[in-house]
């Protein structure tokens, strides 16, 4: 009893230690399952999350790839979209996500850069260029931004874009299209010419080879290939051409388009100008005639005219102060000329000169240069008066009658009569030129209404030769019939022109009521004569160019003649 006592109660003492023993596992089991801890349990922590890591620095060229340049190379104008569109890759070789930007270039289209990139993918870009309808280099620079997410700072990367588009087939151009090679002196020398020499250069704008082959339309210049006459141009490919003005130009300016062509039949155009200029003597004047006209005995003072001296050289010319006996002659206003320089000083024939012509040369000298100045002047003596009995004196015509009778162009009718009421005749008025010319030799045949040993038969002729008459459309001349006032104009007209007398001078017959009633033949005539005072208006205000003239009228008339105009 006692044994099973002792055995029972070691028996419970076995359950305690045991029941003690599995407190503690209950005890680290509950503080697993609930953060949440007793007071009495200050041995339990809660352990914390490691932070995700940042990018420090913008991304670098390692971390991103991408082409330095996308060659479109030589596209023929208006190609198509094909031809110009590429495609290129672009990855993120970070570890981090990347968010790209970027503008378009312009002339092109940019698609399939996407927003952002994540650790190592990559994207196929597209660019293409949007035309090709005008020629030209189309070079531009495509700019991403890439930033990683989270991070600070960016980066950019830069691809160049380049695209060159020509014209179809074969084209070629120059360079420059046209210049002023300037101006040569008369008498140049080839080194002269040299010194304006152009280079043109010819370049192949088209898509294809050429062969250059021939120049045309240089009749002034001369072109020289630099290199080969033949040579073969690649697109983009260039040849050099020398062009200098032909040697012995005459004076003038000269404008030549000179044409390159290919072999393909390509060609461009190139304009030349050069201005050949008179060589100047060292010294000149300006003008280098003068002519004062006829005047009578007893004249008083003439008005001065201005002459010019330039230095024409490229050293300086002390003049020597010129003189004259028949012509007062001013002190130059200045006698040492620089290069290039000039005076002046002035010029008027003396008073009190007797009856003469005085057609004299000044010389101006200095330092071994020498030019002169041609000077006319004439002085007659006074008309006396008219010895006709039917010429009272101080009467309209008195002093013209005088004036052609005592020049021996006009001569009275008989018995000491002019009779200068009476008509002109054609042949009359071919006379008076005839001996106004001083009645040269004459040979020809005339016209058949003219009769041999006639009074007008030489004069006839003499004119008929010179241009100063044509008869008339039936090839008569008409010697009896009375002049016109047309026709006497156009006499004086066609015999001025035949001296060589400047005739610049035209009046406006619109003035005239009856301008219209002018024939063709005689409109330049009448206005060159009235506007130099030769054949006058109507008091009526007419022009009257069919009317007659009588020989009065004609003596006024070419008494004005001779002294203004013929002398």
């Amino acid at each position: 009893m006692k044994r099973k006592s002792q055995l029972l109660a070691l028996l419970m003492a076995l359950c305690l230690l045991a029941s003690l023993a599995a407190v503690p596992a209950a005890a680290e089991e509950a503080g697993t399952n609930n953060p949440t801890t007793s007071e009495g349990s200050g041995n339990s922590e809660t352990p914390e999350e490691k932070p995700e890591e940042k990018p420090e620095q913008p991304p670098a060229s390692s971390d991103f790839s991408y082409p330095s340049s996308v060659n479109f190379g030589t596209l023929e104008k208006n190609a198509s979209s094909s031809s110009r569109t590429q495609t290129f890759t672009i990855k993120n070789n970070s570890d981090y996500t990347m968010t790209l930007t970027y503008s378009t270039p312009s002339g092109y289209s940019v698609s399939g850069i996407p927003s952002s990139l994540t650790a190592g993918s990559s994207a196929t870009v597209t660019v293409q260029l949007t035309s090709a309808s005008s020629t030209g280099t189309y070079d531009r620079r495509l700019t991403i931004t890439a930033s990683f997410v989270g991070g600070s700072g960016s980066s950019s990367f830069d691809i160049n874009l380049c695209a060159t588009v020509v014209e179809s087939g074969y084209s070629i151009t120059a360079d420059p299209a046209s210049k002023d090679l300037g101006k040569l002196k008369e008498g140049y020398t080839e080194k002269e010419a040299k010194e304006t020499e152009i280079t043109v250069t010819i370049q192949n704008k088209g898509a294809s080879s050429v062969q250059m082959s021939t120049v045309k339309g240089n009749d002034h210049f001369t072109v020289t290939a630099v290199g080969s006459d033949s040579v073969t141009l690649k697109n983009g490919e260039k040849a050099e051409y020398k062009i200098v003005p032909k040697q012995s130009l005459a004076v003038g300016a000269y404008t030549d388009t000179i044409t390159f062509q290919t072999r393909e039949n390509a060609t461009a155009a190139f304009k030349a100008t050069v201005v050949i200029e008179k060589k100047l003597d060292p010294l000149t004047v300006e003008p280098g005639a003068l002519d004062f006209g006829t005047v009578e005995e007893g004249y008083t003072a003439l008005a001065v005219k201005t002459v010019t001296v330039k230095n024409n050289t490229e050293h300086a010319i002390r003049l020597e102060q010129p003189a004259s006996y028949s012509y007062e002659i001013s002190l130059l206003n200045q006698t040492s000329l620089p290069a290039g320089g000039s005076t002046t000083f002035t010029v008027r024939p003396r008073t009190g000169l007797p009856a003469n012509v005085y057609n004299g040369v000044v010389e101006l000298c200095g330092s071994g240069e020498s030019t002169k100045l041609n000077i006319r002047f004439t002085v007659t003596k006074p008309v006396g008066p008219s010895t006709f009995s039917d010429v009272a004196a101080g009467s309209t015509f008195a002093a013209d009658i005088a004036y052609v009778s005592q020049k021996g162009l006009m001569s009275g009718v008989g018995e000491g009569r002019f009779n200068p009421q009476s008509p002109v005749t054609r042949g009359q008025l071919v006379t008076i030129l005839y001996r106004l010319e001083g009645q040269p030799a004459v040979s020809g045949t005339g016209f058949p209404d003219v009769a041999a040993g006639s009074y007008c038969e030489k004069a006839v002729k003499w004119a008929a030769a010179n241009g100063i008459t044509a008869g008339g459309k039936d090839g008569l001349f008409r010697p009896g019939d009375s002049i016109t006032r047309e026709q006497l104009a156009a006499f004086l007209f066609r015999y001025n022109a035949y001296k060589g007398y400047v005739s610049t001078q035209r009046a406006d017959l619109g003035t005239f009521s009856d301008s219209a009633a002018a024939a063709s033949y005689a409109k330049d005539a009448l206005s060159w004569a009235n506007a130099a005072g030769l054949v006058n208006g109507t008091s009526d205000g007419r022009l009257n160019p069919s009317g007659g003239a009588t020989r009065g009228q004609a003596a006024a008339i070419l008494h004005r003649f001779c002294v203004s105009i013929g002398k």
